[in-house]
């Protein structure tokens, strides 16, 4: 027989004739813990979804400011002409020219008299310089406009993806696009 010492009741307790827990009284223990957890862990969810819902509606507002910006940049007239003091400091820099086959066109030009000749070789030097600077596409204008206008190249770069463009263009405005489209300047 064996007498165990409980401090919280104050005396020993010979526990072979303590009664054991009837079953509905387990049952019903077990079955609160089992409908308290599912609450709670509902009411969890439910919050989490309620938050969810939150932030999608504030990302839609972003998405509306972010279209209003677009438009609001694509609206304004002599934006060509208009520069960020970034651009200008870069334009001052001189770049090194290069000196590869335009030179030999460009001596080529000055050392033949004929008009036929000065054509041909104006045309073989159009053919080098097929297509238009990225820059200068139509398609990514409005792109490079708001990063002149402080966007984050990050943010364009995820917009232009959204949109099915390729975001590392933003990173080489010089490259020459064969398939580009030219960007028509508003008349003034």
């Amino acid at each position: 027989m064996e007498i165990d010492n409980l401090p919280i009741l104050g005396t020993t307790v010979d526990k072979s004739q303590v009664p054991p827990i009837h079953q509905k009284r387990i049952l019903a223990f077990v079955n609160h813990f089992i409908t308290s957890t599912c609450k709670f862990l509902n009411d969890f969810i439910l919050s989490c979804e309620n938050k969810f819902i939150d932030i999608e509606r504030k990302i839609q507002r972003v998405e509306a400011s972010l279209i209003i910006i677009e438009s609001k940049i694509a609206s304004i007239p002599n934006l060509d002409q208009t520069q960020s003091p970034a651009k200008q400091n870069e334009k001052e820099i001189p770049q090194p020219e290069e000196s590869s086959a335009t030179d030999g066109v460009h001596e080529a030009v000055e050392g033949t008299d004929s008009p036929a000749d000065n054509q041909e070789t104006t045309a073989e030097s159009e053919d080098q310089v097929q297509g238009v600077t990225a820059s200068n596409d139509a398609r990514y204008r409005k792109y490079f406009k708001m990063i002149l206008f402080g966007v984050p190249p990050g943010a364009v770069k995820m917009k232009m993806a959204a949109e099915g463009y390729d975001p590392d263009i933003l990173d080489t405005p010089d490259k020459i696009l064969p398939d580009g489209i030219q960007h028509e300047p508003a008349e003034e």
